[in-house]
C-alpha cells in the first residue's frame, strides 16, 4: 500500500489519463460542491486509493474513495481539480472550478486586507490590467459558515472614481476567519470576482499602548494594556537605554515590568502574538528620570496612596477615642448613683 501511494504521489496529474480519454473510467459525474468545500463523484468498479490533485500538486487522500474535502475553496480563481488512482490500469478524471468567465487580467488585482488600530480593518486592490474603462469594483466580507455576503460600507477610490479601497469601522461583529470578495461589473464585458481567505488574527497590525509607570532611585514599575479583537495572548520585549549605555534588551511575558536601579533611561516596546511570524512595530520612546528625586511618579503615588490611609487610620481612632470616652462617662455615672443610694440608707 506505501509503495501504492509513493507512485501515486510522483505521477503527475497530467500524466493520468483524463476521463474523456477512458470511457471505462470507474469515476462519473465529479462535481464540485461549494457549500462542504467537497469534491465529489460517482464511483463504480472497485479501485485502489483515490487521491485528489490541485493544478498537478497532490493534496489529499479520498475520504472513503468517494470524495476529497479541502480546507479552502476560491470562488474566483480558475482552478484544476483531478481525481487520479494508480494500479494495473491507471485512471483520472479532472474538472475545472469555478467556470471561466470572463478575461482574467480584468479582475482586481493584488488584493490585501489588514486589522489596524484596534477596531478598523482596511482593504485595497488594483484595477486589472485588461480592466474597460467603465469597470467599477464591489468588496463584499462573506461568513464562511453561512455564506451570507455584507458590501463594504465606505469605499476610497482612484482618479477615475473606480473602488480601490474599502474601510470597515466595526471588525469586532466579525468572525475569525472570513472570505473577502471583490466582483467587477461593465457595460460590455463579463468581469471575474477576486477572493481572499484570511485569519484576522494573522492580519492584525498590532496597535501598541503607551508605557505608564512609577520609579524612585531603587527601582521603576512599568505597565502597559494591549488591546485586540482577535489576539490575546502577546509575549513582548523592551529596549532600554541607561543615560549614555548602550541599549539593550529585555524579554516580558506580562503586561508588566520591574526595572532595578533605574537612574534616568528612556524605554520602548513590542509585541509578538502566537500567530504572527515577526513582532509589532516598537512603541513611541517613554523616557522616565528617577534618580535624585528629579521624577515625581513615584512620590506622587506614595502620597496619593498615604492621604487616604492616613484618613482611615484618623477615623479609626477617632472613634475608638469616643468610644472610650463614652465608657468611661457611663462607668462614672452608675458609680455616682450606687454611693448616693448607700448614703440614703444609712440616715434611715
Amino acid at each position: 500500500m506505501a509503495f501504492l501511494w509513493l507512485a501515486l504521489c510522483l505521477t503527475p496529474a497530467c500524466c493520468l489519463l483524463h476521463k474523456d480519454e477512458d470511457p471505462e473510467s470507474p469515476i462519473k459525474n465529479l462535481r464540485m460542491q461549494p457549500e462542504t468545500r467537497r469534491l465529489t463523484w460517482d464511483l463504480s468498479g472497485n479501485v485502489s486509493e483515490i487521491g485528489c490533485f490541485i493544478n498537478s500538486r497532490f493534496i489529499t487522500k479520498a475520504t472513503d474513495k468517494r470524495y476529497c474535502e479541502f480546507r479552502v475553496l476560491s470562488s474566483c480563481q480558475v482552478t484544476n481539480f483531478t481525481v487520479a488512482s494508480t494500479g494495473d490500469r491507471p485512471f483520472s478524471a479532472g474538472i475545472l472550478y469555478p467556470r471561466p468567465e470572463g478575461h482574467p487580467e480584468a479582475a482586481a488585482q493584488r488584493l490585501g486586507c489588514w486589522v489596524h488600530d484596534v477596531d478598523f480593518l482596511t482593504c485595497s486592490w488594483e484595477a486589472g490590467r485588461a480592466a474597460p474603462g467603465d469597470v467599477q469594483y464591489r468588496l463584499y466580507w462573506q461568513d464562511l459558515k453561512t455564506y451570507e455576503e455584507e458590501e463594504c460600507p465606505r469605499y476610497g477610490v482612484d482618479d477615475r472614481g473606480t473602488h480601490i479601497r474599502c474601510h470597515f469601522d466595526d471588525v469586532s461583529r466579525l468572525r475569525e476567519h472570513v472570505r473577502f470578495l471583490v466582483k467587477g461589473t461593465s457595460k460590455g464585458a463579463r468581469i471575474p470576482c477576486s477572493d481572499l481567505t484570511v485569519e484576522l488574527a494573522r492580519i492584525e497590525r498590532l496597535s501598541l499602548p503607551n508605557i505608564t509607570g512609577m520609579c524612585n532611585k531603587s527601582y521603576s514599575v512599568m505597565e502597559w494594556k494591549m488591546s485586540s479583537h482577535f489576539n490575546h495572548r502577546f509575549t513582548y520585549e523592551l529596549e532600554i537605554q541607561k543615560g549614555s549605555d548602550p541599549a539593550y534588551t529585555e524579554k516580558a511575558p506580562d503586561s508588566y515590568f520591574v526595572l532595578p536601579n533605574p537612574g534616568n533611561y528612556a524605554v520602548r516596546l513590542r509585541a509578538h502574538a502566537p500567530f504572527r511570524k515577526t513582532w509589532s512595530e516598537w512603541s513611541a520612546v517613554r523616557r522616565f528620570e528617577c534618580d535624585l528625586g528629579k521624577d515625581t511618579h513615584f512620590r506622587d503615588w506614595l502620597t496619593s496612596a498615604l492621604i487616604p490611609l492616613g484618613a482611615l487610620l484618623a477615623l479609626g481612632l477617632g472613634v475608638a477615642l469616643c468610644q472610650r470616652v463614652a465608657w468611661e462617662a457611663s462607668r462614672a455615672s452608675q458609680e455616682d448613683c450606687q454611693v448616693a443610694e448607700v448614703q440614703v440608707l444609712g440616715e434611715m
